[in-house]
Parts: C-alpha cells; sequence; structure tokens
C-alpha cells in the first residue's frame, strides 16, 4: 500500500512539471528546436559577456544551420538562421562581415518566397529585412536602401501593430531619420507589447533597448508625446 502510494505521488509529480515547462512532446520537435534557438540567442545578446559573444554566436549558428537543412521548407527554420548569422556578423565585423551579411539578406528574401503560414513569422521576415536595410551601408558597398526599409518595417507593423519586435525596429530607423516624434511612438508601442510567455529573455532585453531609445527620442523631440497616435507625423 505505501508503495503504491509513492508511485501515484511520483506520477502526480511528474504530470505537474509536464504542464509547466515547454517540452518537444508538447510543441513537436520542430517548435522545441526552434525555440533552444531563440532561447539560446537572447542569453548570449542580452546576458553574456560581448568578450564571449563570438564564439557563442558562431557555435549557435553551426546549430542554426543544422536546423534549417533539415526542415528546408520552414520559414522560420530561415528566417532564425539568417537572424544569427547576422548577429555573428557584427561580432566578427570587417569584410567577412559583410559576407555573411548579404548572405543572411539572400536566406530572409528565400524565407519571404515560402509564404509563412501565420501573421508572427510574415512579420518577423519583412522587419529582419528592413532592418538589414537601413543598417547596411548602401551601393556600391552593400545593398542598403532606405526606401525599401521602410517599406519592410511598415509590412512588420501592418502584420504585428502591436508587436514588439516590429516596432522597435520602425521606432530605431525613425529616431535614425531624426523623426522623433514617430519614434517615439513606436518605442512606447514595443515597450508595452504583450508578453510572449516563451521568450521571457529577449522580451525584457528588447524592451530595455526600446526605454534608453525611448529616452533619446523624448530628448530630442520638441512635440508631446503622451496623447500621440501611430498616424501623426513629424511633418
Amino acid at each position: 500500500m505505501v508503495c503504491m502510494k509513492h508511485v501515484l505521488l511520483t506520477l502526480i509529480g511528474l504530470y505537474a512539471a509536464l504542464l509547466t515547462v515547454p517540452s518537444a512532446w508538447a510543441m513537436g520537435d520542430y517548435g522545441a528546436e526552434l525555440l533552444a534557438i531563440q532561447h539560446t540567442w537572447a542569453e548570449i545578446k542580452y546576458r553574456m559577456p560581448k568578450s564571449e559573444r563570438r564564439n557563442a554566436f558562431a557555435s549557435l549558428l553551426r546549430k542554426a544551420e543544422s536546423f534549417q537543412h533539415m526542415y528546408p521548407d520552414k520559414a522560420d527554420a530561415m528566417v532564425w538562421s539568417a537572424i544569427v548569422l547576422y548577429n555573428y556578423a557584427g561580432e566578427v565585423r570587417g569584410i567577412k562581415a559583410l559576407g555573411m551579411v548579404k548572405k543572411s539578406y539572400r536566406i530572409l528574401h528565400r524565407a519571404e518566397k515560402v509564404n509563412p503560414k501565420s501573421l508572427a513569422s510574415d512579420a518577423l521576415i519583412h522587419t529582419a529585412l528592413g532592418q538589414l536595410y537601413y543598417k547596411i551601408p548602401g551601393w556600391p558597398i552593400a545593398f542598403g536602401d532606405d526606401t525599401k526599409a521602410e517599406k519592410y518595417l511598415l509590412g512588420g507593423i501592418e502584420r504585428t501593430p502591436h508587436g514588439l519586435d516590429a516596432n522597435y525596429f520602425m521606432g530605431d530607423y525613425l529616431l535614425r531619420k531624426k523623426q522623433y516624434h514617430r519614434a517615439a511612438i513606436h518605442l512606447r508601442q514595443a515597450i508595452q507589447a504583450p508578453a510572449r510567455a516563451q521568450r521571457p529573455i529577449a522580451d525584457a532585453g528588447r524592451k530595455a533597448d526600446a526605454l534608453k531609445l525611448l529616452r533619446q527620442a523624448e530628448a530630442q523631440s520638441i512635440v508631446p508625446l503622451q496623447h500621440s497616435s501611430p498616424e501623426q507625423n513629424d511633418g
């Protein structure tokens, strides 16, 4: 009787654990592996000392590329391979880094053609491409283009109007363009974006970055920001 009671208590404990911890059984191998890449990326980007990031991103890139090869028809696998590659390039810098960024750009455009099944995935592709277009030099060095940047960033906003990443990168872009009033609107939206239950580290890190940029925008803006709406423009 005591033995049976012990077995039942053990089973109840295991069941409770499965309810609270994301698992490969619950989300499938693909979902679990994607989440692991996202989690590791956030740990490296937001918690790891800068001196350790290069090697850490190199290791994560091998996993992300292997993941992409395992699921060649999945847009999210392509996007995260491109994101990790772009972040690794940021640690490498120089001519070699430019080649990595161009490869990331090509991967994202392939992902765009796959027709992602969710608005969130489609928004991420647009936001990631928009980010590349405004952060990378233009011709003759690379493919940077502010017109395309704004087009893709707006595409991300249209698909996820309250999304953290879409609003953060639109805010960053507008801040660089000295459109402080519009930048502040999107940065506030990023800070207020709904939490993603499985990505708390990424959420906290991105919102902290958005707050820093918002303070810069507020310091530069001569227009009151409290009652602004996304439709308003600096003119």
